[in-house]
């Protein structure tokens, strides 16, 4: 026998060992459903970037025509009533989100999972109650 012959002898061992052992799982349930939880984040970072991307590109390109063409007009942005609403909305989730997971895992760390929305948006009510 020659070297690659030996070598696929040797390939074919492990890979037959490994089936073996994906086989020998006790319960009887596939391991293949790893595989897939694993590349769904994958796909949707990789498919999300190239979406976000297209579309700030397209943005751009349309704001570039019209500045070139002398239809742009800057939109004016309103920093207190977005800080109002972005707080509301952030406080009111971070009330909700403590209020559950108190109900459902008890006094935990899962409760930062609440609480850190919560005290975003009370900073951000400040803000606009300060703000003149």
């Amino acid at each position: 026998m020659d070297s690659n012959q030996e070598t696929l002898l040797e390939i074919l061992k492990i890979l037959q060992e490994i089936r073996e052992t994906l086989d020998s799982n006790p319960v009887g349930v596939s391991n293949n459903y790893k595989i897939v939880l694993y590349l769904v984040p994958i796909f949707g970072i990789v498919f999300g970037s190239g979406l976000l991307f297209s579309i700030f590109y397209w943005w751009h390109k349309q704001r570039i025509e019209l500045i070139r063409t002398n239809l742009y007009k800057p939109i004016e942005f309103n920093l207190r009533l977005y800080s109002f609403f972005l707080g509301l909305l952030l406080t009111f989730t971070g009330i909700v989100l403590s209020v559950v997971f108190i109900m459902v895992l008890g006094n935990s760390l899962a409760m930062l999972g609440g609480l850190i929305p919560f005290a975003v948006g009370l900073s951000l009510l400040t803000f606009y109650k300060f703000q003149k």
